[in-house]
């Protein structure tokens, strides 16, 4: 099989080679904004002119059930397919906390259909496939890239996981052990110190509600049931919850394969109401609610850095409301970011990799003893925390905090044009080089699906992206002013300032608050 494949490959390039050599000379008269003569070779597929350009023709399909289908076009002879369910730890209010992230390390394990990890693994190795399943605090991606000829048999593995799962106690207490074994190993790596200030500040600002709950660091996995994940994800994993994603796909074929794939009715806590517990809660649905509010993390960070040629550092963050993806000041949030970028003292870089960003211009180009500094925009569908960090010596802590809040105070004065172009083009081109993987591809297709119900294509916002003016950052700058602040501050920060004068320096816009007596 694999054989005449390859056969009828070579003779489609013999064919069109003969018939580039056939145009030569008359491809060396011709200019290049002039298409070449070519008459089709056999077997070739060619554009009809007009059409839209590969990758650019999405199409969503929505099922009776609610079930969204999404496709783009891309070359190769792999594709990325895979689902989006709207999951995670935000809501898992009723629920015992860290059971989606119990519910991520189960995926793929065992099913109805493959009764353990050998099965599926040697069912995608068939298909030159590989799979992944990851949580965030909004969404749980199950992902899979493979040889489309191998499509139908590595998305019925995935509808498997999702639908048809078997789990036991052996399963469970595993999946319990590598979650509890993150939780310990996390606080023990430098490289994973940034992953713990994100959700301590998420805990800040958005204090015991939806994306405030916490992802890392849950003391109740003993809680969790075999019951409590089958009742989790028969609440969560509903049609109307998910979308299901294919890149480099035809979108009929695609469509014909999930609707065979994907009968909730099929799902097995359907067939087998035992597996749930008595009193399953609901989803929680409430809106996210900003409350500002600080986390402080007195640690000894000194065995991070025995024997390895890293400083001693405290870490302080501070957040402001932010807004979420679906709001108008959206993109405008997201030039901000751009403009004021950041990274490490190390970060490979350059002119074109954020170099001329404030938090290098101004932070750490001024400073030596800042060793990062780093602005976010976490963005979710009703909410979020546009957050800058920094990292320095114990001793100098306090004074990254206020470097932090200059930074922001001096927006109110405007942003020069030449800056605010430059912010505006890095923004584009990170876009626009992002969607040439395919599997960001998919993820930001399946994503866009489950939070705006369409597609947006990237010139878009890339048109978005070039009307950002300067009254838009002032506005959103007015904005981020307005909220009650977040701090973080995790290491030795016993030299870090209180709350209270964080908060009035903010208020009052004078950053004599923050100065000690």
């Amino acid at each position: 099989m694999l054989l005449q494949k390859s056969i009828s490959h070579m003779r489609r390039c013999r064919n069109i080679t003969t018939t580039l050599r056939n145009h030569r000379e008359i491809a060396q008269k011709l200019p290049l904004s002039v298409p070449l003569p070519l008459k089709n070779p056999e077997g070739v597929k060619v554009i009809p002119k007009g059409s839209p350009p590969i990758g650019r023709n999405s199409r969503v399909t929505k099922l009776e059930n609610g079930l969204r289908i999404c496709t783009e076009d891309t070359y190769g002879d792999f594709v990325t397919v895979g689902v989006a369910v709207e999951s995670g730890c935000r809501f898992e209010n009723g629920f015992p906390l860290g059971i989606s992230r119990v519910v991520e390390k189960l995926a793929f394990n065992s099913s109805e259909n493959f009764e353990g990890r050998d099965d599926i693994f040697a069912q995608l190795e068939s298909n030159s496939g590989i799979v992944d399943c990851q949580s965030t605090r909004d969404t749980m991606m199950y992902a899979a890239s493979c040889h489309r000829d191998g499509t139908d048999s590595v998305m019925n593995v995935i509808a498997d996981t999702i639908f048809r799962p078997t789990i036991d106690e052996t399963g469970l207490e595993q999946a319990k052990m590598t979650v509890h074994y993150e939780n310990i190993d996390l606080p023990t790596r430098i490289e994973a110190i940034e992953i713990l200030l994100t959700d301590y500040i998420h805990q800040a600002a958005f204090q015991h509600n939806t994306i405030g709950y916490p992802k890392y660091g849950m003391g109740s996995m003993d809680r969790i049931r075999v019951s409590d994940v089958y009742g989790f994800m028969g609440r969560a994993h509903t049609p109307e919850r998910m979308v299901v994603g294919g890149v480099g796909i035809d979108h009929d074929e695609f469509v014909s394969i999930v609707t065979r794939h994907f009968d909730q009715k099929n799902s097995i806590w359907n067939r087998k109401s035992t597996l749930l517990p008595p009193k399953i809660p609901e989803i929680d649905i409430s809106r996210s609610q900003y409350t500002g509010g600080e986390v402080r993390m007195q640690k000894d960070l000194k065995p991070l850095t025995i024997g390895k040629p890293y400083p001693l550092l405290a870490h302080v963050v501070l957040g402001l409301e932010g807004c979420g993806y679906k709001d108008e000041d959206f993109v405008a949030f997201c030039v901000l970011q751009s403009l004021l970028g950041g990274g490490g003292a190390f970060s490979a870089g350059g002119p074109g990799k954020g170099m001329y960003a404030r938090m290098y211009t101004e932070l750490m180009n001024r400073h030596h003893w800042i060793y990062s500094a780093i602005a976010h925009n976490h963005s979710y569908s009703d909410g979020g925390v546009f957050t800058v960090t920094a990292s320095a010596p114990p001793d100098n802590i306090h004074d990254a905090l206020i470097l932090l809040v200059h930074q922001i105070l001096q927006l109110q004065q405007g942003i020069d044009p030449t800056e605010l172009a430059r912010a505006r083009t890095q923004l584009r081109s990170h876009l626009m080089m992002n969607l040439e993987v395919r599997p960001v591809l998919f993820e930001d297709m399946v994503r866009q699906v489950l939070g705006h119900g369409e597609r947006k294509q990237p010139e878009e916002y890339a048109e978005k992206i070039e009307k950002v003016t300067n009254e838009d950052i002032l506005r959103v700058t007015e904005r981020l002013l307005s909220s009650k602040p977040s701090l973080v501050g995790y290491g030795d920060i016993e030299t870090l300032g209180n709350y209270r004068s964080l908060d009035q320096a903010l208020a009052k816009r004078d950053l004599k608050f923050l100065f000690k007596n």
